[in-house]
């Protein structure tokens, strides 16, 4: 009955997308616009309590680094576009919807991306959300004062810093390799790291979308409370050390790969191992803004917004999940792909394959908290996000949103050709 109720959402969100796509024919293109603020969101030392991963409640002690709350504005002219990055590690399901509603009640995005970046150092302090949505607001609200035209280009470097974190083992069986310093062969991930750079008028970085699929755990304790940014902090750091503007980290189909120096040991040779990372990927990213060599400052956003109430499957506090897939092709050569969950690889490898538009980024934990969502393949070995007991929803439903995604780009992509 489960499977079947997930079929008939799905046919539903069909409809939803196909009344969404239609929009696009109808916009002229404009004038790109863009505006970014941050607000600090870094828990109260000795105040605030957190929930730390294995060992319960425990009282914030001292913080490593800051954490921030970025949100980035983009106007074509005809629509408005929210793309809002949070250096946390979770948000409850209920909570993540709260937080959308609150943001689309009180702004008129025609899109939003309410993303974190998954660092198992972020936490939201005494669980206040009330407080993390007015700071988001603040955020969102001072972005919107700052707009000012841009132009937008895009490219993809490499940076070898991440492995599959599951060993599959002869027999259809698979073993946990957490840490792999030594950096131990494995088979191949996604180690792509997309920007999207947003410049000014007078040839300065506004700002700097990156994309890259690690689990941010070099510094996670599952026992102790560290509050840390990770890499993606790190890397945003150095980004606007070098004059490059802020920079909203947007994690990718990540839930099966780490970096090499995961769960590193004590937290201040973690902390220098999570510091070196975001050096290396602000290298990378310096590199491949260089090759950027197409930009647009005119021209029209397309994109759809699906929504899914998808059934749980495992014993939780919830009998229906919300999630979304949302898409965006912002201009002839770069489109975004937005999922709800810690989405294997491997789904992120085949987006980038099927998609229509040359740099095409998959983003994942944003617009919900679906947990792990692994591929079919990946099931017949199982492995820690893999196995059936760590599935919140229907094995089924991330093949289903894969798919839905791609051909909404497609859509959307045949649109852009035909419109005015």
């Amino acid at each position: 009955m489960k499977r079947i109720w997930l079929w008939v959402l799905i046919l539903m969100n069909t409809s939803f997308t196909a009344a969404a796509e239609s929009k696009v024919a109808e916009i002229k293109t404009g004038n790109f616009s863009a505006g970014v603020s941050s607000a600090v969101i870094t828990p109260v030392a000795h105040n605030d309590v957190v929930e730390t991963l294995a060992s319960g409640s425990k009282t914030v002690g001292d913080i490593s680094d800051p954490l921030y709350a970025k949100s980035l504005i983009l106007s074509d002219d005809n629509s408005r576009i929210a793309l809002i990055a949070l250096d946390l590690g979770y948000i409850h399901p209920t909570a993540y919807a709260e937080l959308l509603a609150a943001l689309r009640s009180q702004f008129s995005f025609d899109q939003v991306f309410l993303s974190i970046t998954h660092t198992h150092s972020g936490y939201v302090g005494n669980y206040d959300y009330k407080a993390l949505k007015e700071k988001i607001v603040s955020a969102t609200e001072a972005a919107l004062t700052t707009m000012e035209p841009v132009k937008i280009g895009a490219s993809e470097g490499q940076l070898d810093e991440a492995y599959n974190r599951i060993i599959r083992k002869p027999g259809g069986s698979a073993e946990m390799l957490w840490t792999n310093p030594q950096r131990v062969s494995n088979r191949r991930v996604d180690q792509s790291v997309g920007v999207i750079n947003i410049k000014k008028q007078n040839g300065d970085t506004l700002a700097n979308i990156v994309n890259y699929s690690a689990h941010p755990v070099v510094t996670m304790d599952l026992n102790n409370v560290v509050i840390s940014a990770d890499y993606p902090g790190q890397l945003a750091s150095s980004l606007k050390r070098r004059g490059e503007g802020e920079t909203l980290f947007l994690l990718g189909a990540a839930g099966d790969v780490n970096p090499y120096e995961a769960d590193t040991k004590p937290t201040a040779v973690a902390l220098k191992k999570s510091n070196e990372l975001g050096e290396k990927l602000a290298d990378e990213v310096m590199k491949t803004l260089a090759d950027i060599t197409q930009y647009q400052a005119r021209g029209r956003f397309s994109f759809s917004n699906q929504g899914y109430s998808l059934p749980v499957v495992k014993a939780s506090d919830l009998d229906v999940a919300p999630a979304e897939v949302n898409t965006l092709i912002l201009t002839d050569t770069i489109a975004l792909a937005s999922f709800s969950g810690e989405f294997f690889n491997q789904f992120g490898v085949r987006l980038k394959q099927k998609s229509p538009v040359k740099h095409t980024f998959f983003v994942g934990y944003t617009n919900g908290s679906l947990g792990y969502v692994p591929t079919r393949e990946a099931m017949q070995y199982g492995g820690y996000g893999a196995d059936l007991k760590d599935l919140w929803i229907d094995a089924s439903a991330g093949e289903r949103q894969l798919n839905d995604a791609i051909e909404s780009l497609e859509a959307l992509y045949r649109s852009r050709s035909t419109a005015p």
